[in-house]
């Protein structure tokens, strides 16, 4: 009996003695966790301004381009418009009538154009200096949109003396 109680004394040291110790490390290795992921989430944070940065310069680059390519385009199509005027006048007079109405609506068309780029460009400051997430996306969209348009009227264009003048 003395055995046995002398072996569960010395088994209850020494349990109470591995807890108190590894009670101190835990502590130890939790405080350096927490130093750990503090600095971790300053890097992160650090790494998402430095992100958000390239971000916004890669948006407005693409816009630049975007902006210069539309307004020659915007150019072209008054270029082409002034040689359909310039062609419309030599016509008869029957189809002068029809081909200024068509024209009259080109130039509509490329003007609410102008507009539509000088209005978005405007958006799209106020949007990259805010950075919305959803910036990037209303580029493409406007960008699909104002391209389908310019094409449309570059067809219009083309199309119009193929049906009429001879």
């Amino acid at each position: 009996m003395k055995t046995k109680f002398l072996s569960l004394t010395m088994i209850t040291l020494m349990a109470g003695t591995i807890l108190t110790s590894c009670g101190k490390t835990t502590k130890e290795d939790a405080s350096a966790v927490k130093e750990d992921v503090t600095e971790l989430n300053q890097d992160l944070l650090e790494g998402a301004k430095d992100t958000s940065v390239d971000t916004k310069e890669a948006v407005h680059a693409d816009w630049k381009k975007f902006e210069a390519s539309a307004k020659i385009a915007i150019e072209n199509t008054d270029s082409q418009i002034k040689a359909l005027r310039d062609k419309i006048a030599k016509a008869d007079k029957a189809e002068k009538v029809k081909l200024t109405v068509k024209v009259d609506e080109l130039e509509k068309k490329n003007a609410v154009q102008k507009e539509k780029l000088v209005k978005r460009g405007k958006e799209f400051t106020e949007d990259v200096k805010e950075m919305k997430d959803s910036a990037k996306e209303e580029e493409n969209k406007f960008e699909r949109e104002f391209n389908h348009d310019m094409d449309e009227m570059g067809t219009a264009i083309k199309d119009l003396f193929k049906d009429n003048v001879k």
